[in-house]
């Protein structure tokens, strides 16, 4: 009786296991394709239903979905679904991409064909839109543009995909979802007509695309506000009261950090309600960013530093003529730069500052930076022999680029394609700039 006990038992436990053991392979994806950006690879198929999906990838060309185990640079993924990114790559090394299907749980299914990619740099390939931006019939002028990320990259933090906003003259507002495609919102504010300057925004829920907890604020002349939950619908956040002019935004972990003319500096976390912070400065300040500290900057060569955003403190780089007009910093690099071709650089997180005028080049109004690595890069003597991490992009008011990886020595002139430029951003993955009558450029 026991001995069949023990046998019923043994049938019940095979029986249980069998029936939860139900997964399958499947086929691999369909129509998978591979497309390079700027440290970054979009990896896209078509999926079928109910199959689960795992990717591979590496730097040798004879990965498949059963081999990956030891060869350079292998990341397995799962479960993934489409379009999926990678962030942070080499540019201009070769990589490879496969995968396979299962469903329930089974085991993987055949190996898709191998596919392949190479990042590239951006900032030195431009792309004009060839139409204007236009709202009610009207092309107006562009001050600033902005970008927040929505998601987080695959193996990294650098984010893979976002929103940009335009905005300009009369209180022009534009959104585009990749830097190329522009529409104008839905709902604009009211009556609304103040010149607007600047813009940029802020996600709270990070890849959650239903409730991204999303803020974009934009300020402009007057001191005026405007801010929008959805970049859809926007909204009059403070009036146009004749305030000083607020000309540049940064924000910081959701608090917004506006500078302008009399040496405004005023934060907010909603775009509704500012705190007034001490500069120390009457100057107007045209730029500020945040990196490893918080800097503003302005007319009469002025320079503030901040390691809190409250207390402020003036730097000196000899050369109290110049407008500096935007800046922006990478880790321990921060580049300013200004009317007449000058670029003011700092190597060791704002200690010291060091002046240059780029021969024969005009105003320079915009810059930005974002993470590079590069492949084969060497170590630069001009960063303690370190190698550079960063690429740094600037943009002068006649449409031209130029790009560096150390901010001290630059590239010779990029064309755009476009006639004349107010305002550059990164995004992390390549370059949007916005000028006069509407009209945008992009380097993804």
């Amino acid at each position: 009786m026991k001995k069949l006990f023990c046998i019923l038992i043994v049938a019940m436990m095979t029986t249980l296991f069998s029936g939860c053991n139900n997964g399958s392979p499947a086929a691999p994806p369909s129509a998978m394709a591979a497309t390079a950006g700027d440290g970054r690879v979009k990896i896209t198929w078509t999926a079928s239903p109910g199959v689960e999906y795992w990717l591979f990838t590496a730097t040798d060309p004879s990965l498949t979905a059963f081999n990956v185990s030891g060869l350079p640079n292998a990341h397995t993924y799962y479960p993934v679904t489409s379009p999926f990114y990678m962030c942070g790559l080499l540019d201009s090394d070769q990589y490879y991409f496969a995968a396979n299907g299962r469903s329930n749980g089974g085991p993987g299914g055949t190996s898709s064909p191998t596919i392949n990619a190479i990042p590239y740099n951006a900032g030195t390939n431009w792309i004009a839109n060839s139409a204007a931006l236009s709202q009610n019939s009207i092309s107006p002028n562009l001050n600033g543009v902005g970008y927040t990320s929505l998601a987080t990259c695959s193996n990294n933090a650098t984010s893979a995909t976002g929103s940009f906003a335009a905005v300009g003259a009369g209180g022009a507002i534009f959104t585009s979802n990749d830097g190329q495609n522009w529409n104008t919102p839905a709902s604009l504010p009211l009556g609304f007509s103040s010149d607007l300057y600047a813009v940029t925004g802020y996600a709270a829920n990070l890849n959650n695309p239903t409730t991204p907890a999303l803020r974009w604020i934009a300020v402009g002349a007057g001191g005026a506000s405007v801010y929008s939950t959805d970049g859809v619908s926007w909204f009059v956040g403070r009036a146009n009261l004749g305030n000083p002019a607020l000309h540049s935004l940064t924000q910081v972990a959701g608090t917004f950090f506006a500078v302008g003319d009399m040496g405004s500096i005023l934060s907010t976390t909603d775009g509704i309600t500012w705190t007034t912070r001490t500069s120390g400065s009457t100057n107007n300040l045209q730029g500020v960013t945040h990196g490893s500290i918080y800097v503003a900057v302005g007319d009469s060569g002025t320079i503030l530093t901040s390691g809190d955003g409250n207390t402020w403190t003036a730097q000196a780089f000899g050369a109290p003529n110049i407008i500096l007009r935007k800046v922006t910093s990478n880790g321990s690099i921060i580049v300013a730069v200004g009317d007449a071709g000058t670029i003011v650089t700092s190597i060791n997180g704002g200690a010291t500052w060091t002046a240059q005028i780029l021969p024969g080049t005009p105003n320079l109004v915009g810059v930005a930076a974002e993470t590079q690595f590069m492949a084969g890069a060497i170590a630069d003597p001009l960063l303690a022999n370190v190698i550079p991490s960063a690429q740094f992009v600037v943009v002068d008011s006649t449409g031209h680029a130029y790009t560096s990886v150390n901010g001290i020595t630059w590239s010779t002139a990029i064309v755009t394609g476009t006639p004349s430029l107010n305002a550059l951003v990164s995004s992390g993955f390549g370059y949007v700039a916005a000028g006069n009558v509407g009209a945008t450029a992009y380097a993804f």
